[in-house]
């Protein structure tokens, strides 16, 4: 009787010791689905270019004109949501000047002008800017090039 208890011991304790040491399927899933959220966490990048960017400051280009040779534009973005913006009409006249606020798009790429006329919006990048039409997509077409803006200061 005693040996037959023993042996009953062994396999049981042999068999509480493999169901510990072998995960089971559940386990398994449960365990690859915590991995995968740290993955993603770990590689999930809030980076845009409203916090990578050293995008403060003054750009210059000159957009398409209809019935000028283009207009030559001055915006200067403010740290503190502010901007200046300088617009000259080249062949026509004096320099319109006009100051008011901006915001970030919720992905953080690009601004909208607050203007007195409206909105503009501008995708800012490094040392660049690029204006985008009203529904803030990039301009494409043979005059694309003269929407981009340049850096200066």
């Amino acid at each position: 009787m005693k040996k037959i208890f023993i042996g009953l011991f062994v396999i049981t304790a042999s068999f509480t010791s493999c169901q510990n040491s072998t995960p089971t399927k559940e386990k398994k899933a449960q365990d690859s689905s915590t991995v995968a959220t740290k993955q993603d966490t770990a590689f999930h990048d809030e980076h845009n270019t409203q916090n990578s960017v050293d995008w403060a400051g003054t750009y210059e280009g000159t957009l398409p004109c209809a019935d000028c040779s283009g207009i030559h534009v001055i915006l200067t973005l403010n740290m503190d949501g502010t901007f200046e913006k300088s617009e000259q009409y080249l062949e026509k006249g004096g320099p319109f000047k006009e100051t008011g606020t901006f915001t970030w798009t919720p992905d953080g790429g690009s601004i909208i002008l607050k203007e007195k006329d409206g909105e503009s919006k501008y995708k800012v990048g490094e040392g660049m800017m690029k204006k985008l039409d009203m529904e803030g997509k990039e301009i494409k077409g043979e005059l694309e090039e003269f929407y981009n803006f340049k850096k200066i200061k």
